[in-house]
């Protein structure tokens, strides 16, 4: 039987999870039926009645720059461009707010200029939440929140 190379059980396991049966890719690599079921229940694969979750994981490959899982160079250099661009989106962000006190000051004085700035403010609060969930940037939001609170003299919690 022929050793597989990594880029093929990576076709093996799109096309199981497009839905291909094991006997038809055994007999398409000529690889037993039970080396490929021995893999994929080791790599978690599905079956092909799921292809929601391989979709995913093939949009996020594919967006992280990821051609070869395997290839431990090409990973580290994709991930190190997705955290560069990660880090430019960040960066940017932080420019935004910048221009935003440069704008508008602290506090604005005049009663106009306040609701403008807190408009604007919203305004790109929304746009860069929106933007760094779909860059991945905040999926840490979701843990829970670390509260730490301090009494001071008559039991009051600050």
């Amino acid at each position: 039987m022929p050793r597989l190379s990594a880029d093929q059980w990576e076709t093996i396991r799109a096309e199981r999870e497009a839905g291909a049966s094991f006997p038809e890719l055994a007999d398409k690599y000529g690889v037993s039926h039970q080396a490929i079921q021995k893999r994929a229940k080791a790599e978690g694969w599905g079956d092909g009645t799921d292809v929601a979750g391989a979709i995913r994981r093939k949009v996020a490959e594919k967006v992280a720059g990821v051609v070869a899982a395997c290839n431990q160079k090409k990973k580290a250099e994709a991930i190190d461009a997705a955290a560069e661009r990660g880090a430019e989106v960040v960066r940017r962000h932080q420019a935004e707010w910048e221009d935003h006190r440069a704008r508008f000051g602290s506090v604005p004085a005049d009663f106009e200029d306040g609701k403008l700035a807190k408009i604007s403010a919203e305004m790109l609060r929304i746009r860069q939440e929106g933007e760094r969930r779909a860059w991945g940037l905040d999926e840490a939001a979701g843990q829970p929140a670390i509260v730490i609170e301090r009494s001071y003299g008559g039991g009051r919690a600050a």
